[in-house]
């Protein structure tokens, strides 16, 4: 097995895992409370596990609509972003290559822990019990993240193929998106292939997620980069963006910042290309930023994490963050596969295994065009 690819491949899984654990205590705060209380989020904070089933703390939980008064959680756990992207992992280890909305149905029905997942995927779970077409069960979904935040492995599998990548993002969020949020995830995933191409650089990455967008997402990338590209400091693009950019498409006409915030993929990618962009790449401090940044900043970090793990490599990152990660969720991975080694290592091993078989069937494609072309 080739060290690179699989250190890239860690680097992407872990630094995405590492992400969510790092934002999830602070899910919701905006950055200037996470400043007066932290400073930065530079380690794993106990969380509470509210009724979301994903993993909460702080003050103002409230801007969720939700309560998180649930018992405190070990510094390290994964959220949902997470765990419905190891789903997507098992879906594609068990098709043997890229997958379809029905690939990844199959996996939602047969291994999904509704107590694991936040309601709109429990609500897009009961619509595939139902019988439900996954190429439909997006539709009319709550307009948030919940496709950009696990779609990393359809970059990992389409590593190097950004285009490819974007259909087949596009695709995979049908199941559980719709409309911009299913744009949004396509560019995320061609971000994470773009990621995967030996020497890849940050603005490499930055160039070919920009190309990768609708209209729409487009829009709020120029927007959101033009904020960053005139900022000195992740402080000065934060205090930008919040005074300019907060919640920009949200539906309501009566906003306020009190109520349920936009965890839409319209804010998440762009700011997670700006942080991308204003840390150069270094994972470890785009993993602190995202985490620090607010709003939904456990899937702003994750996002940002898979991309950066995956450009600078699992050796890059901090040691002690992935031991501590890889701990305290093996309670997920023996749940999930029944195997007390399964961990983001091994599954690492083996979307790696189906990288090789995807190289086969790409080289019988070039013997059968050269057939038919003669």
């Amino acid at each position: 097995m080739a060290k690179d690819i699989l250190d890239a491949v860690y680097g992407c899984l872990i630094g995405g895992a590492i992400g969510d654990a790092l934002g999830a205590p602070v899910e919701g705060w905006y950055w200037t409370e996470i400043r007066e209380k932290y400073g930065r989020v530079e380690d794993f904070l106990p969380g509470t596990r509210g009724n979301t089933g994903a993993y909460h703390g702080g003050s103002t939980g409230e801007r969720f609509g939700e309560a998180y008064d649930g018992p405190t959680t070990p510094p390290g756990l994964v959220t949902d972003d997470t765990t419905l992207a190891h789903y997507m992992c098992l879906a594609i280890v068990r098709k043997g290559g890229r997958i379809t909305p029905d690939d990844f149905a199959y996996i939602w029905v047969e291994k999904l822990n509704p107590k694991r997942v936040w309601f709109n995927e429990r609500l897009i779970r009961w619509k595939l019990k139902a019988g439900m077409n996954p190429w439909d069960s997006g539709g009319g979904s709550i307009p948030a993240g919940c496709a950009t935040m696990a779609v990393a492995p359809i970059g990992i599998i389409n590593a190097g193929n950004a285009t490819q990548t974007y259909q087949d993002g596009l695709n995979i969020a049908f199941v559980n998106q719709d409309d911009v949020n299913r744009d949004a995830a396509a560019t995320m995933a061609a971000g994470v292939a773009a990621a995967f191409i030996p020497g890849a650089t940050v603005d490499g990455v930055l160039e070919t997620m920009t190309k990768h967008s609708s209209y729409l997402v487009k829009k709020a990338i120029e927007l959101t980069m033009d904020l960053a590209y005139a900022s000195h400091s992740v402080d000065e693009f934060a205090a930008k963006f919040y005074d300019k950019m907060l919640d920009w498409p949200w539906p309501s006409l009566k906003w306020k910042k009190e109520h349920f915030f936009s965890g839409s993929s319209l804010e998440i990618l762009p700011i997670t290309m700006a942080l991308l962009h204003l840390c150069q790449g270094d994972v470890n401090q785009c993993l602190i930023e995202g985490a620090s940044f607010g709003r939904d900043c456990d899937t702003i970090a994750r996002a940002v994490g898979s991309i950066a793990g995956a450009v600078r490599r699992t050796s890059a990152i901090r040691r002690d963050w992935i031991e501590a990660c890889e701990k305290a969720n093996a309670d997920f991975f023996e749940e999930v596969e029944g195997d007390p080694k399964a961990n983001f290592y091994s599954i690492a091993c083996r979307l790696v295994e189906v990288l090789r078989a995807e190289k086969r069937a790409a080289q019988a494609r070039v013997a059968m065009l050269g057939r038919i072309l003669g």
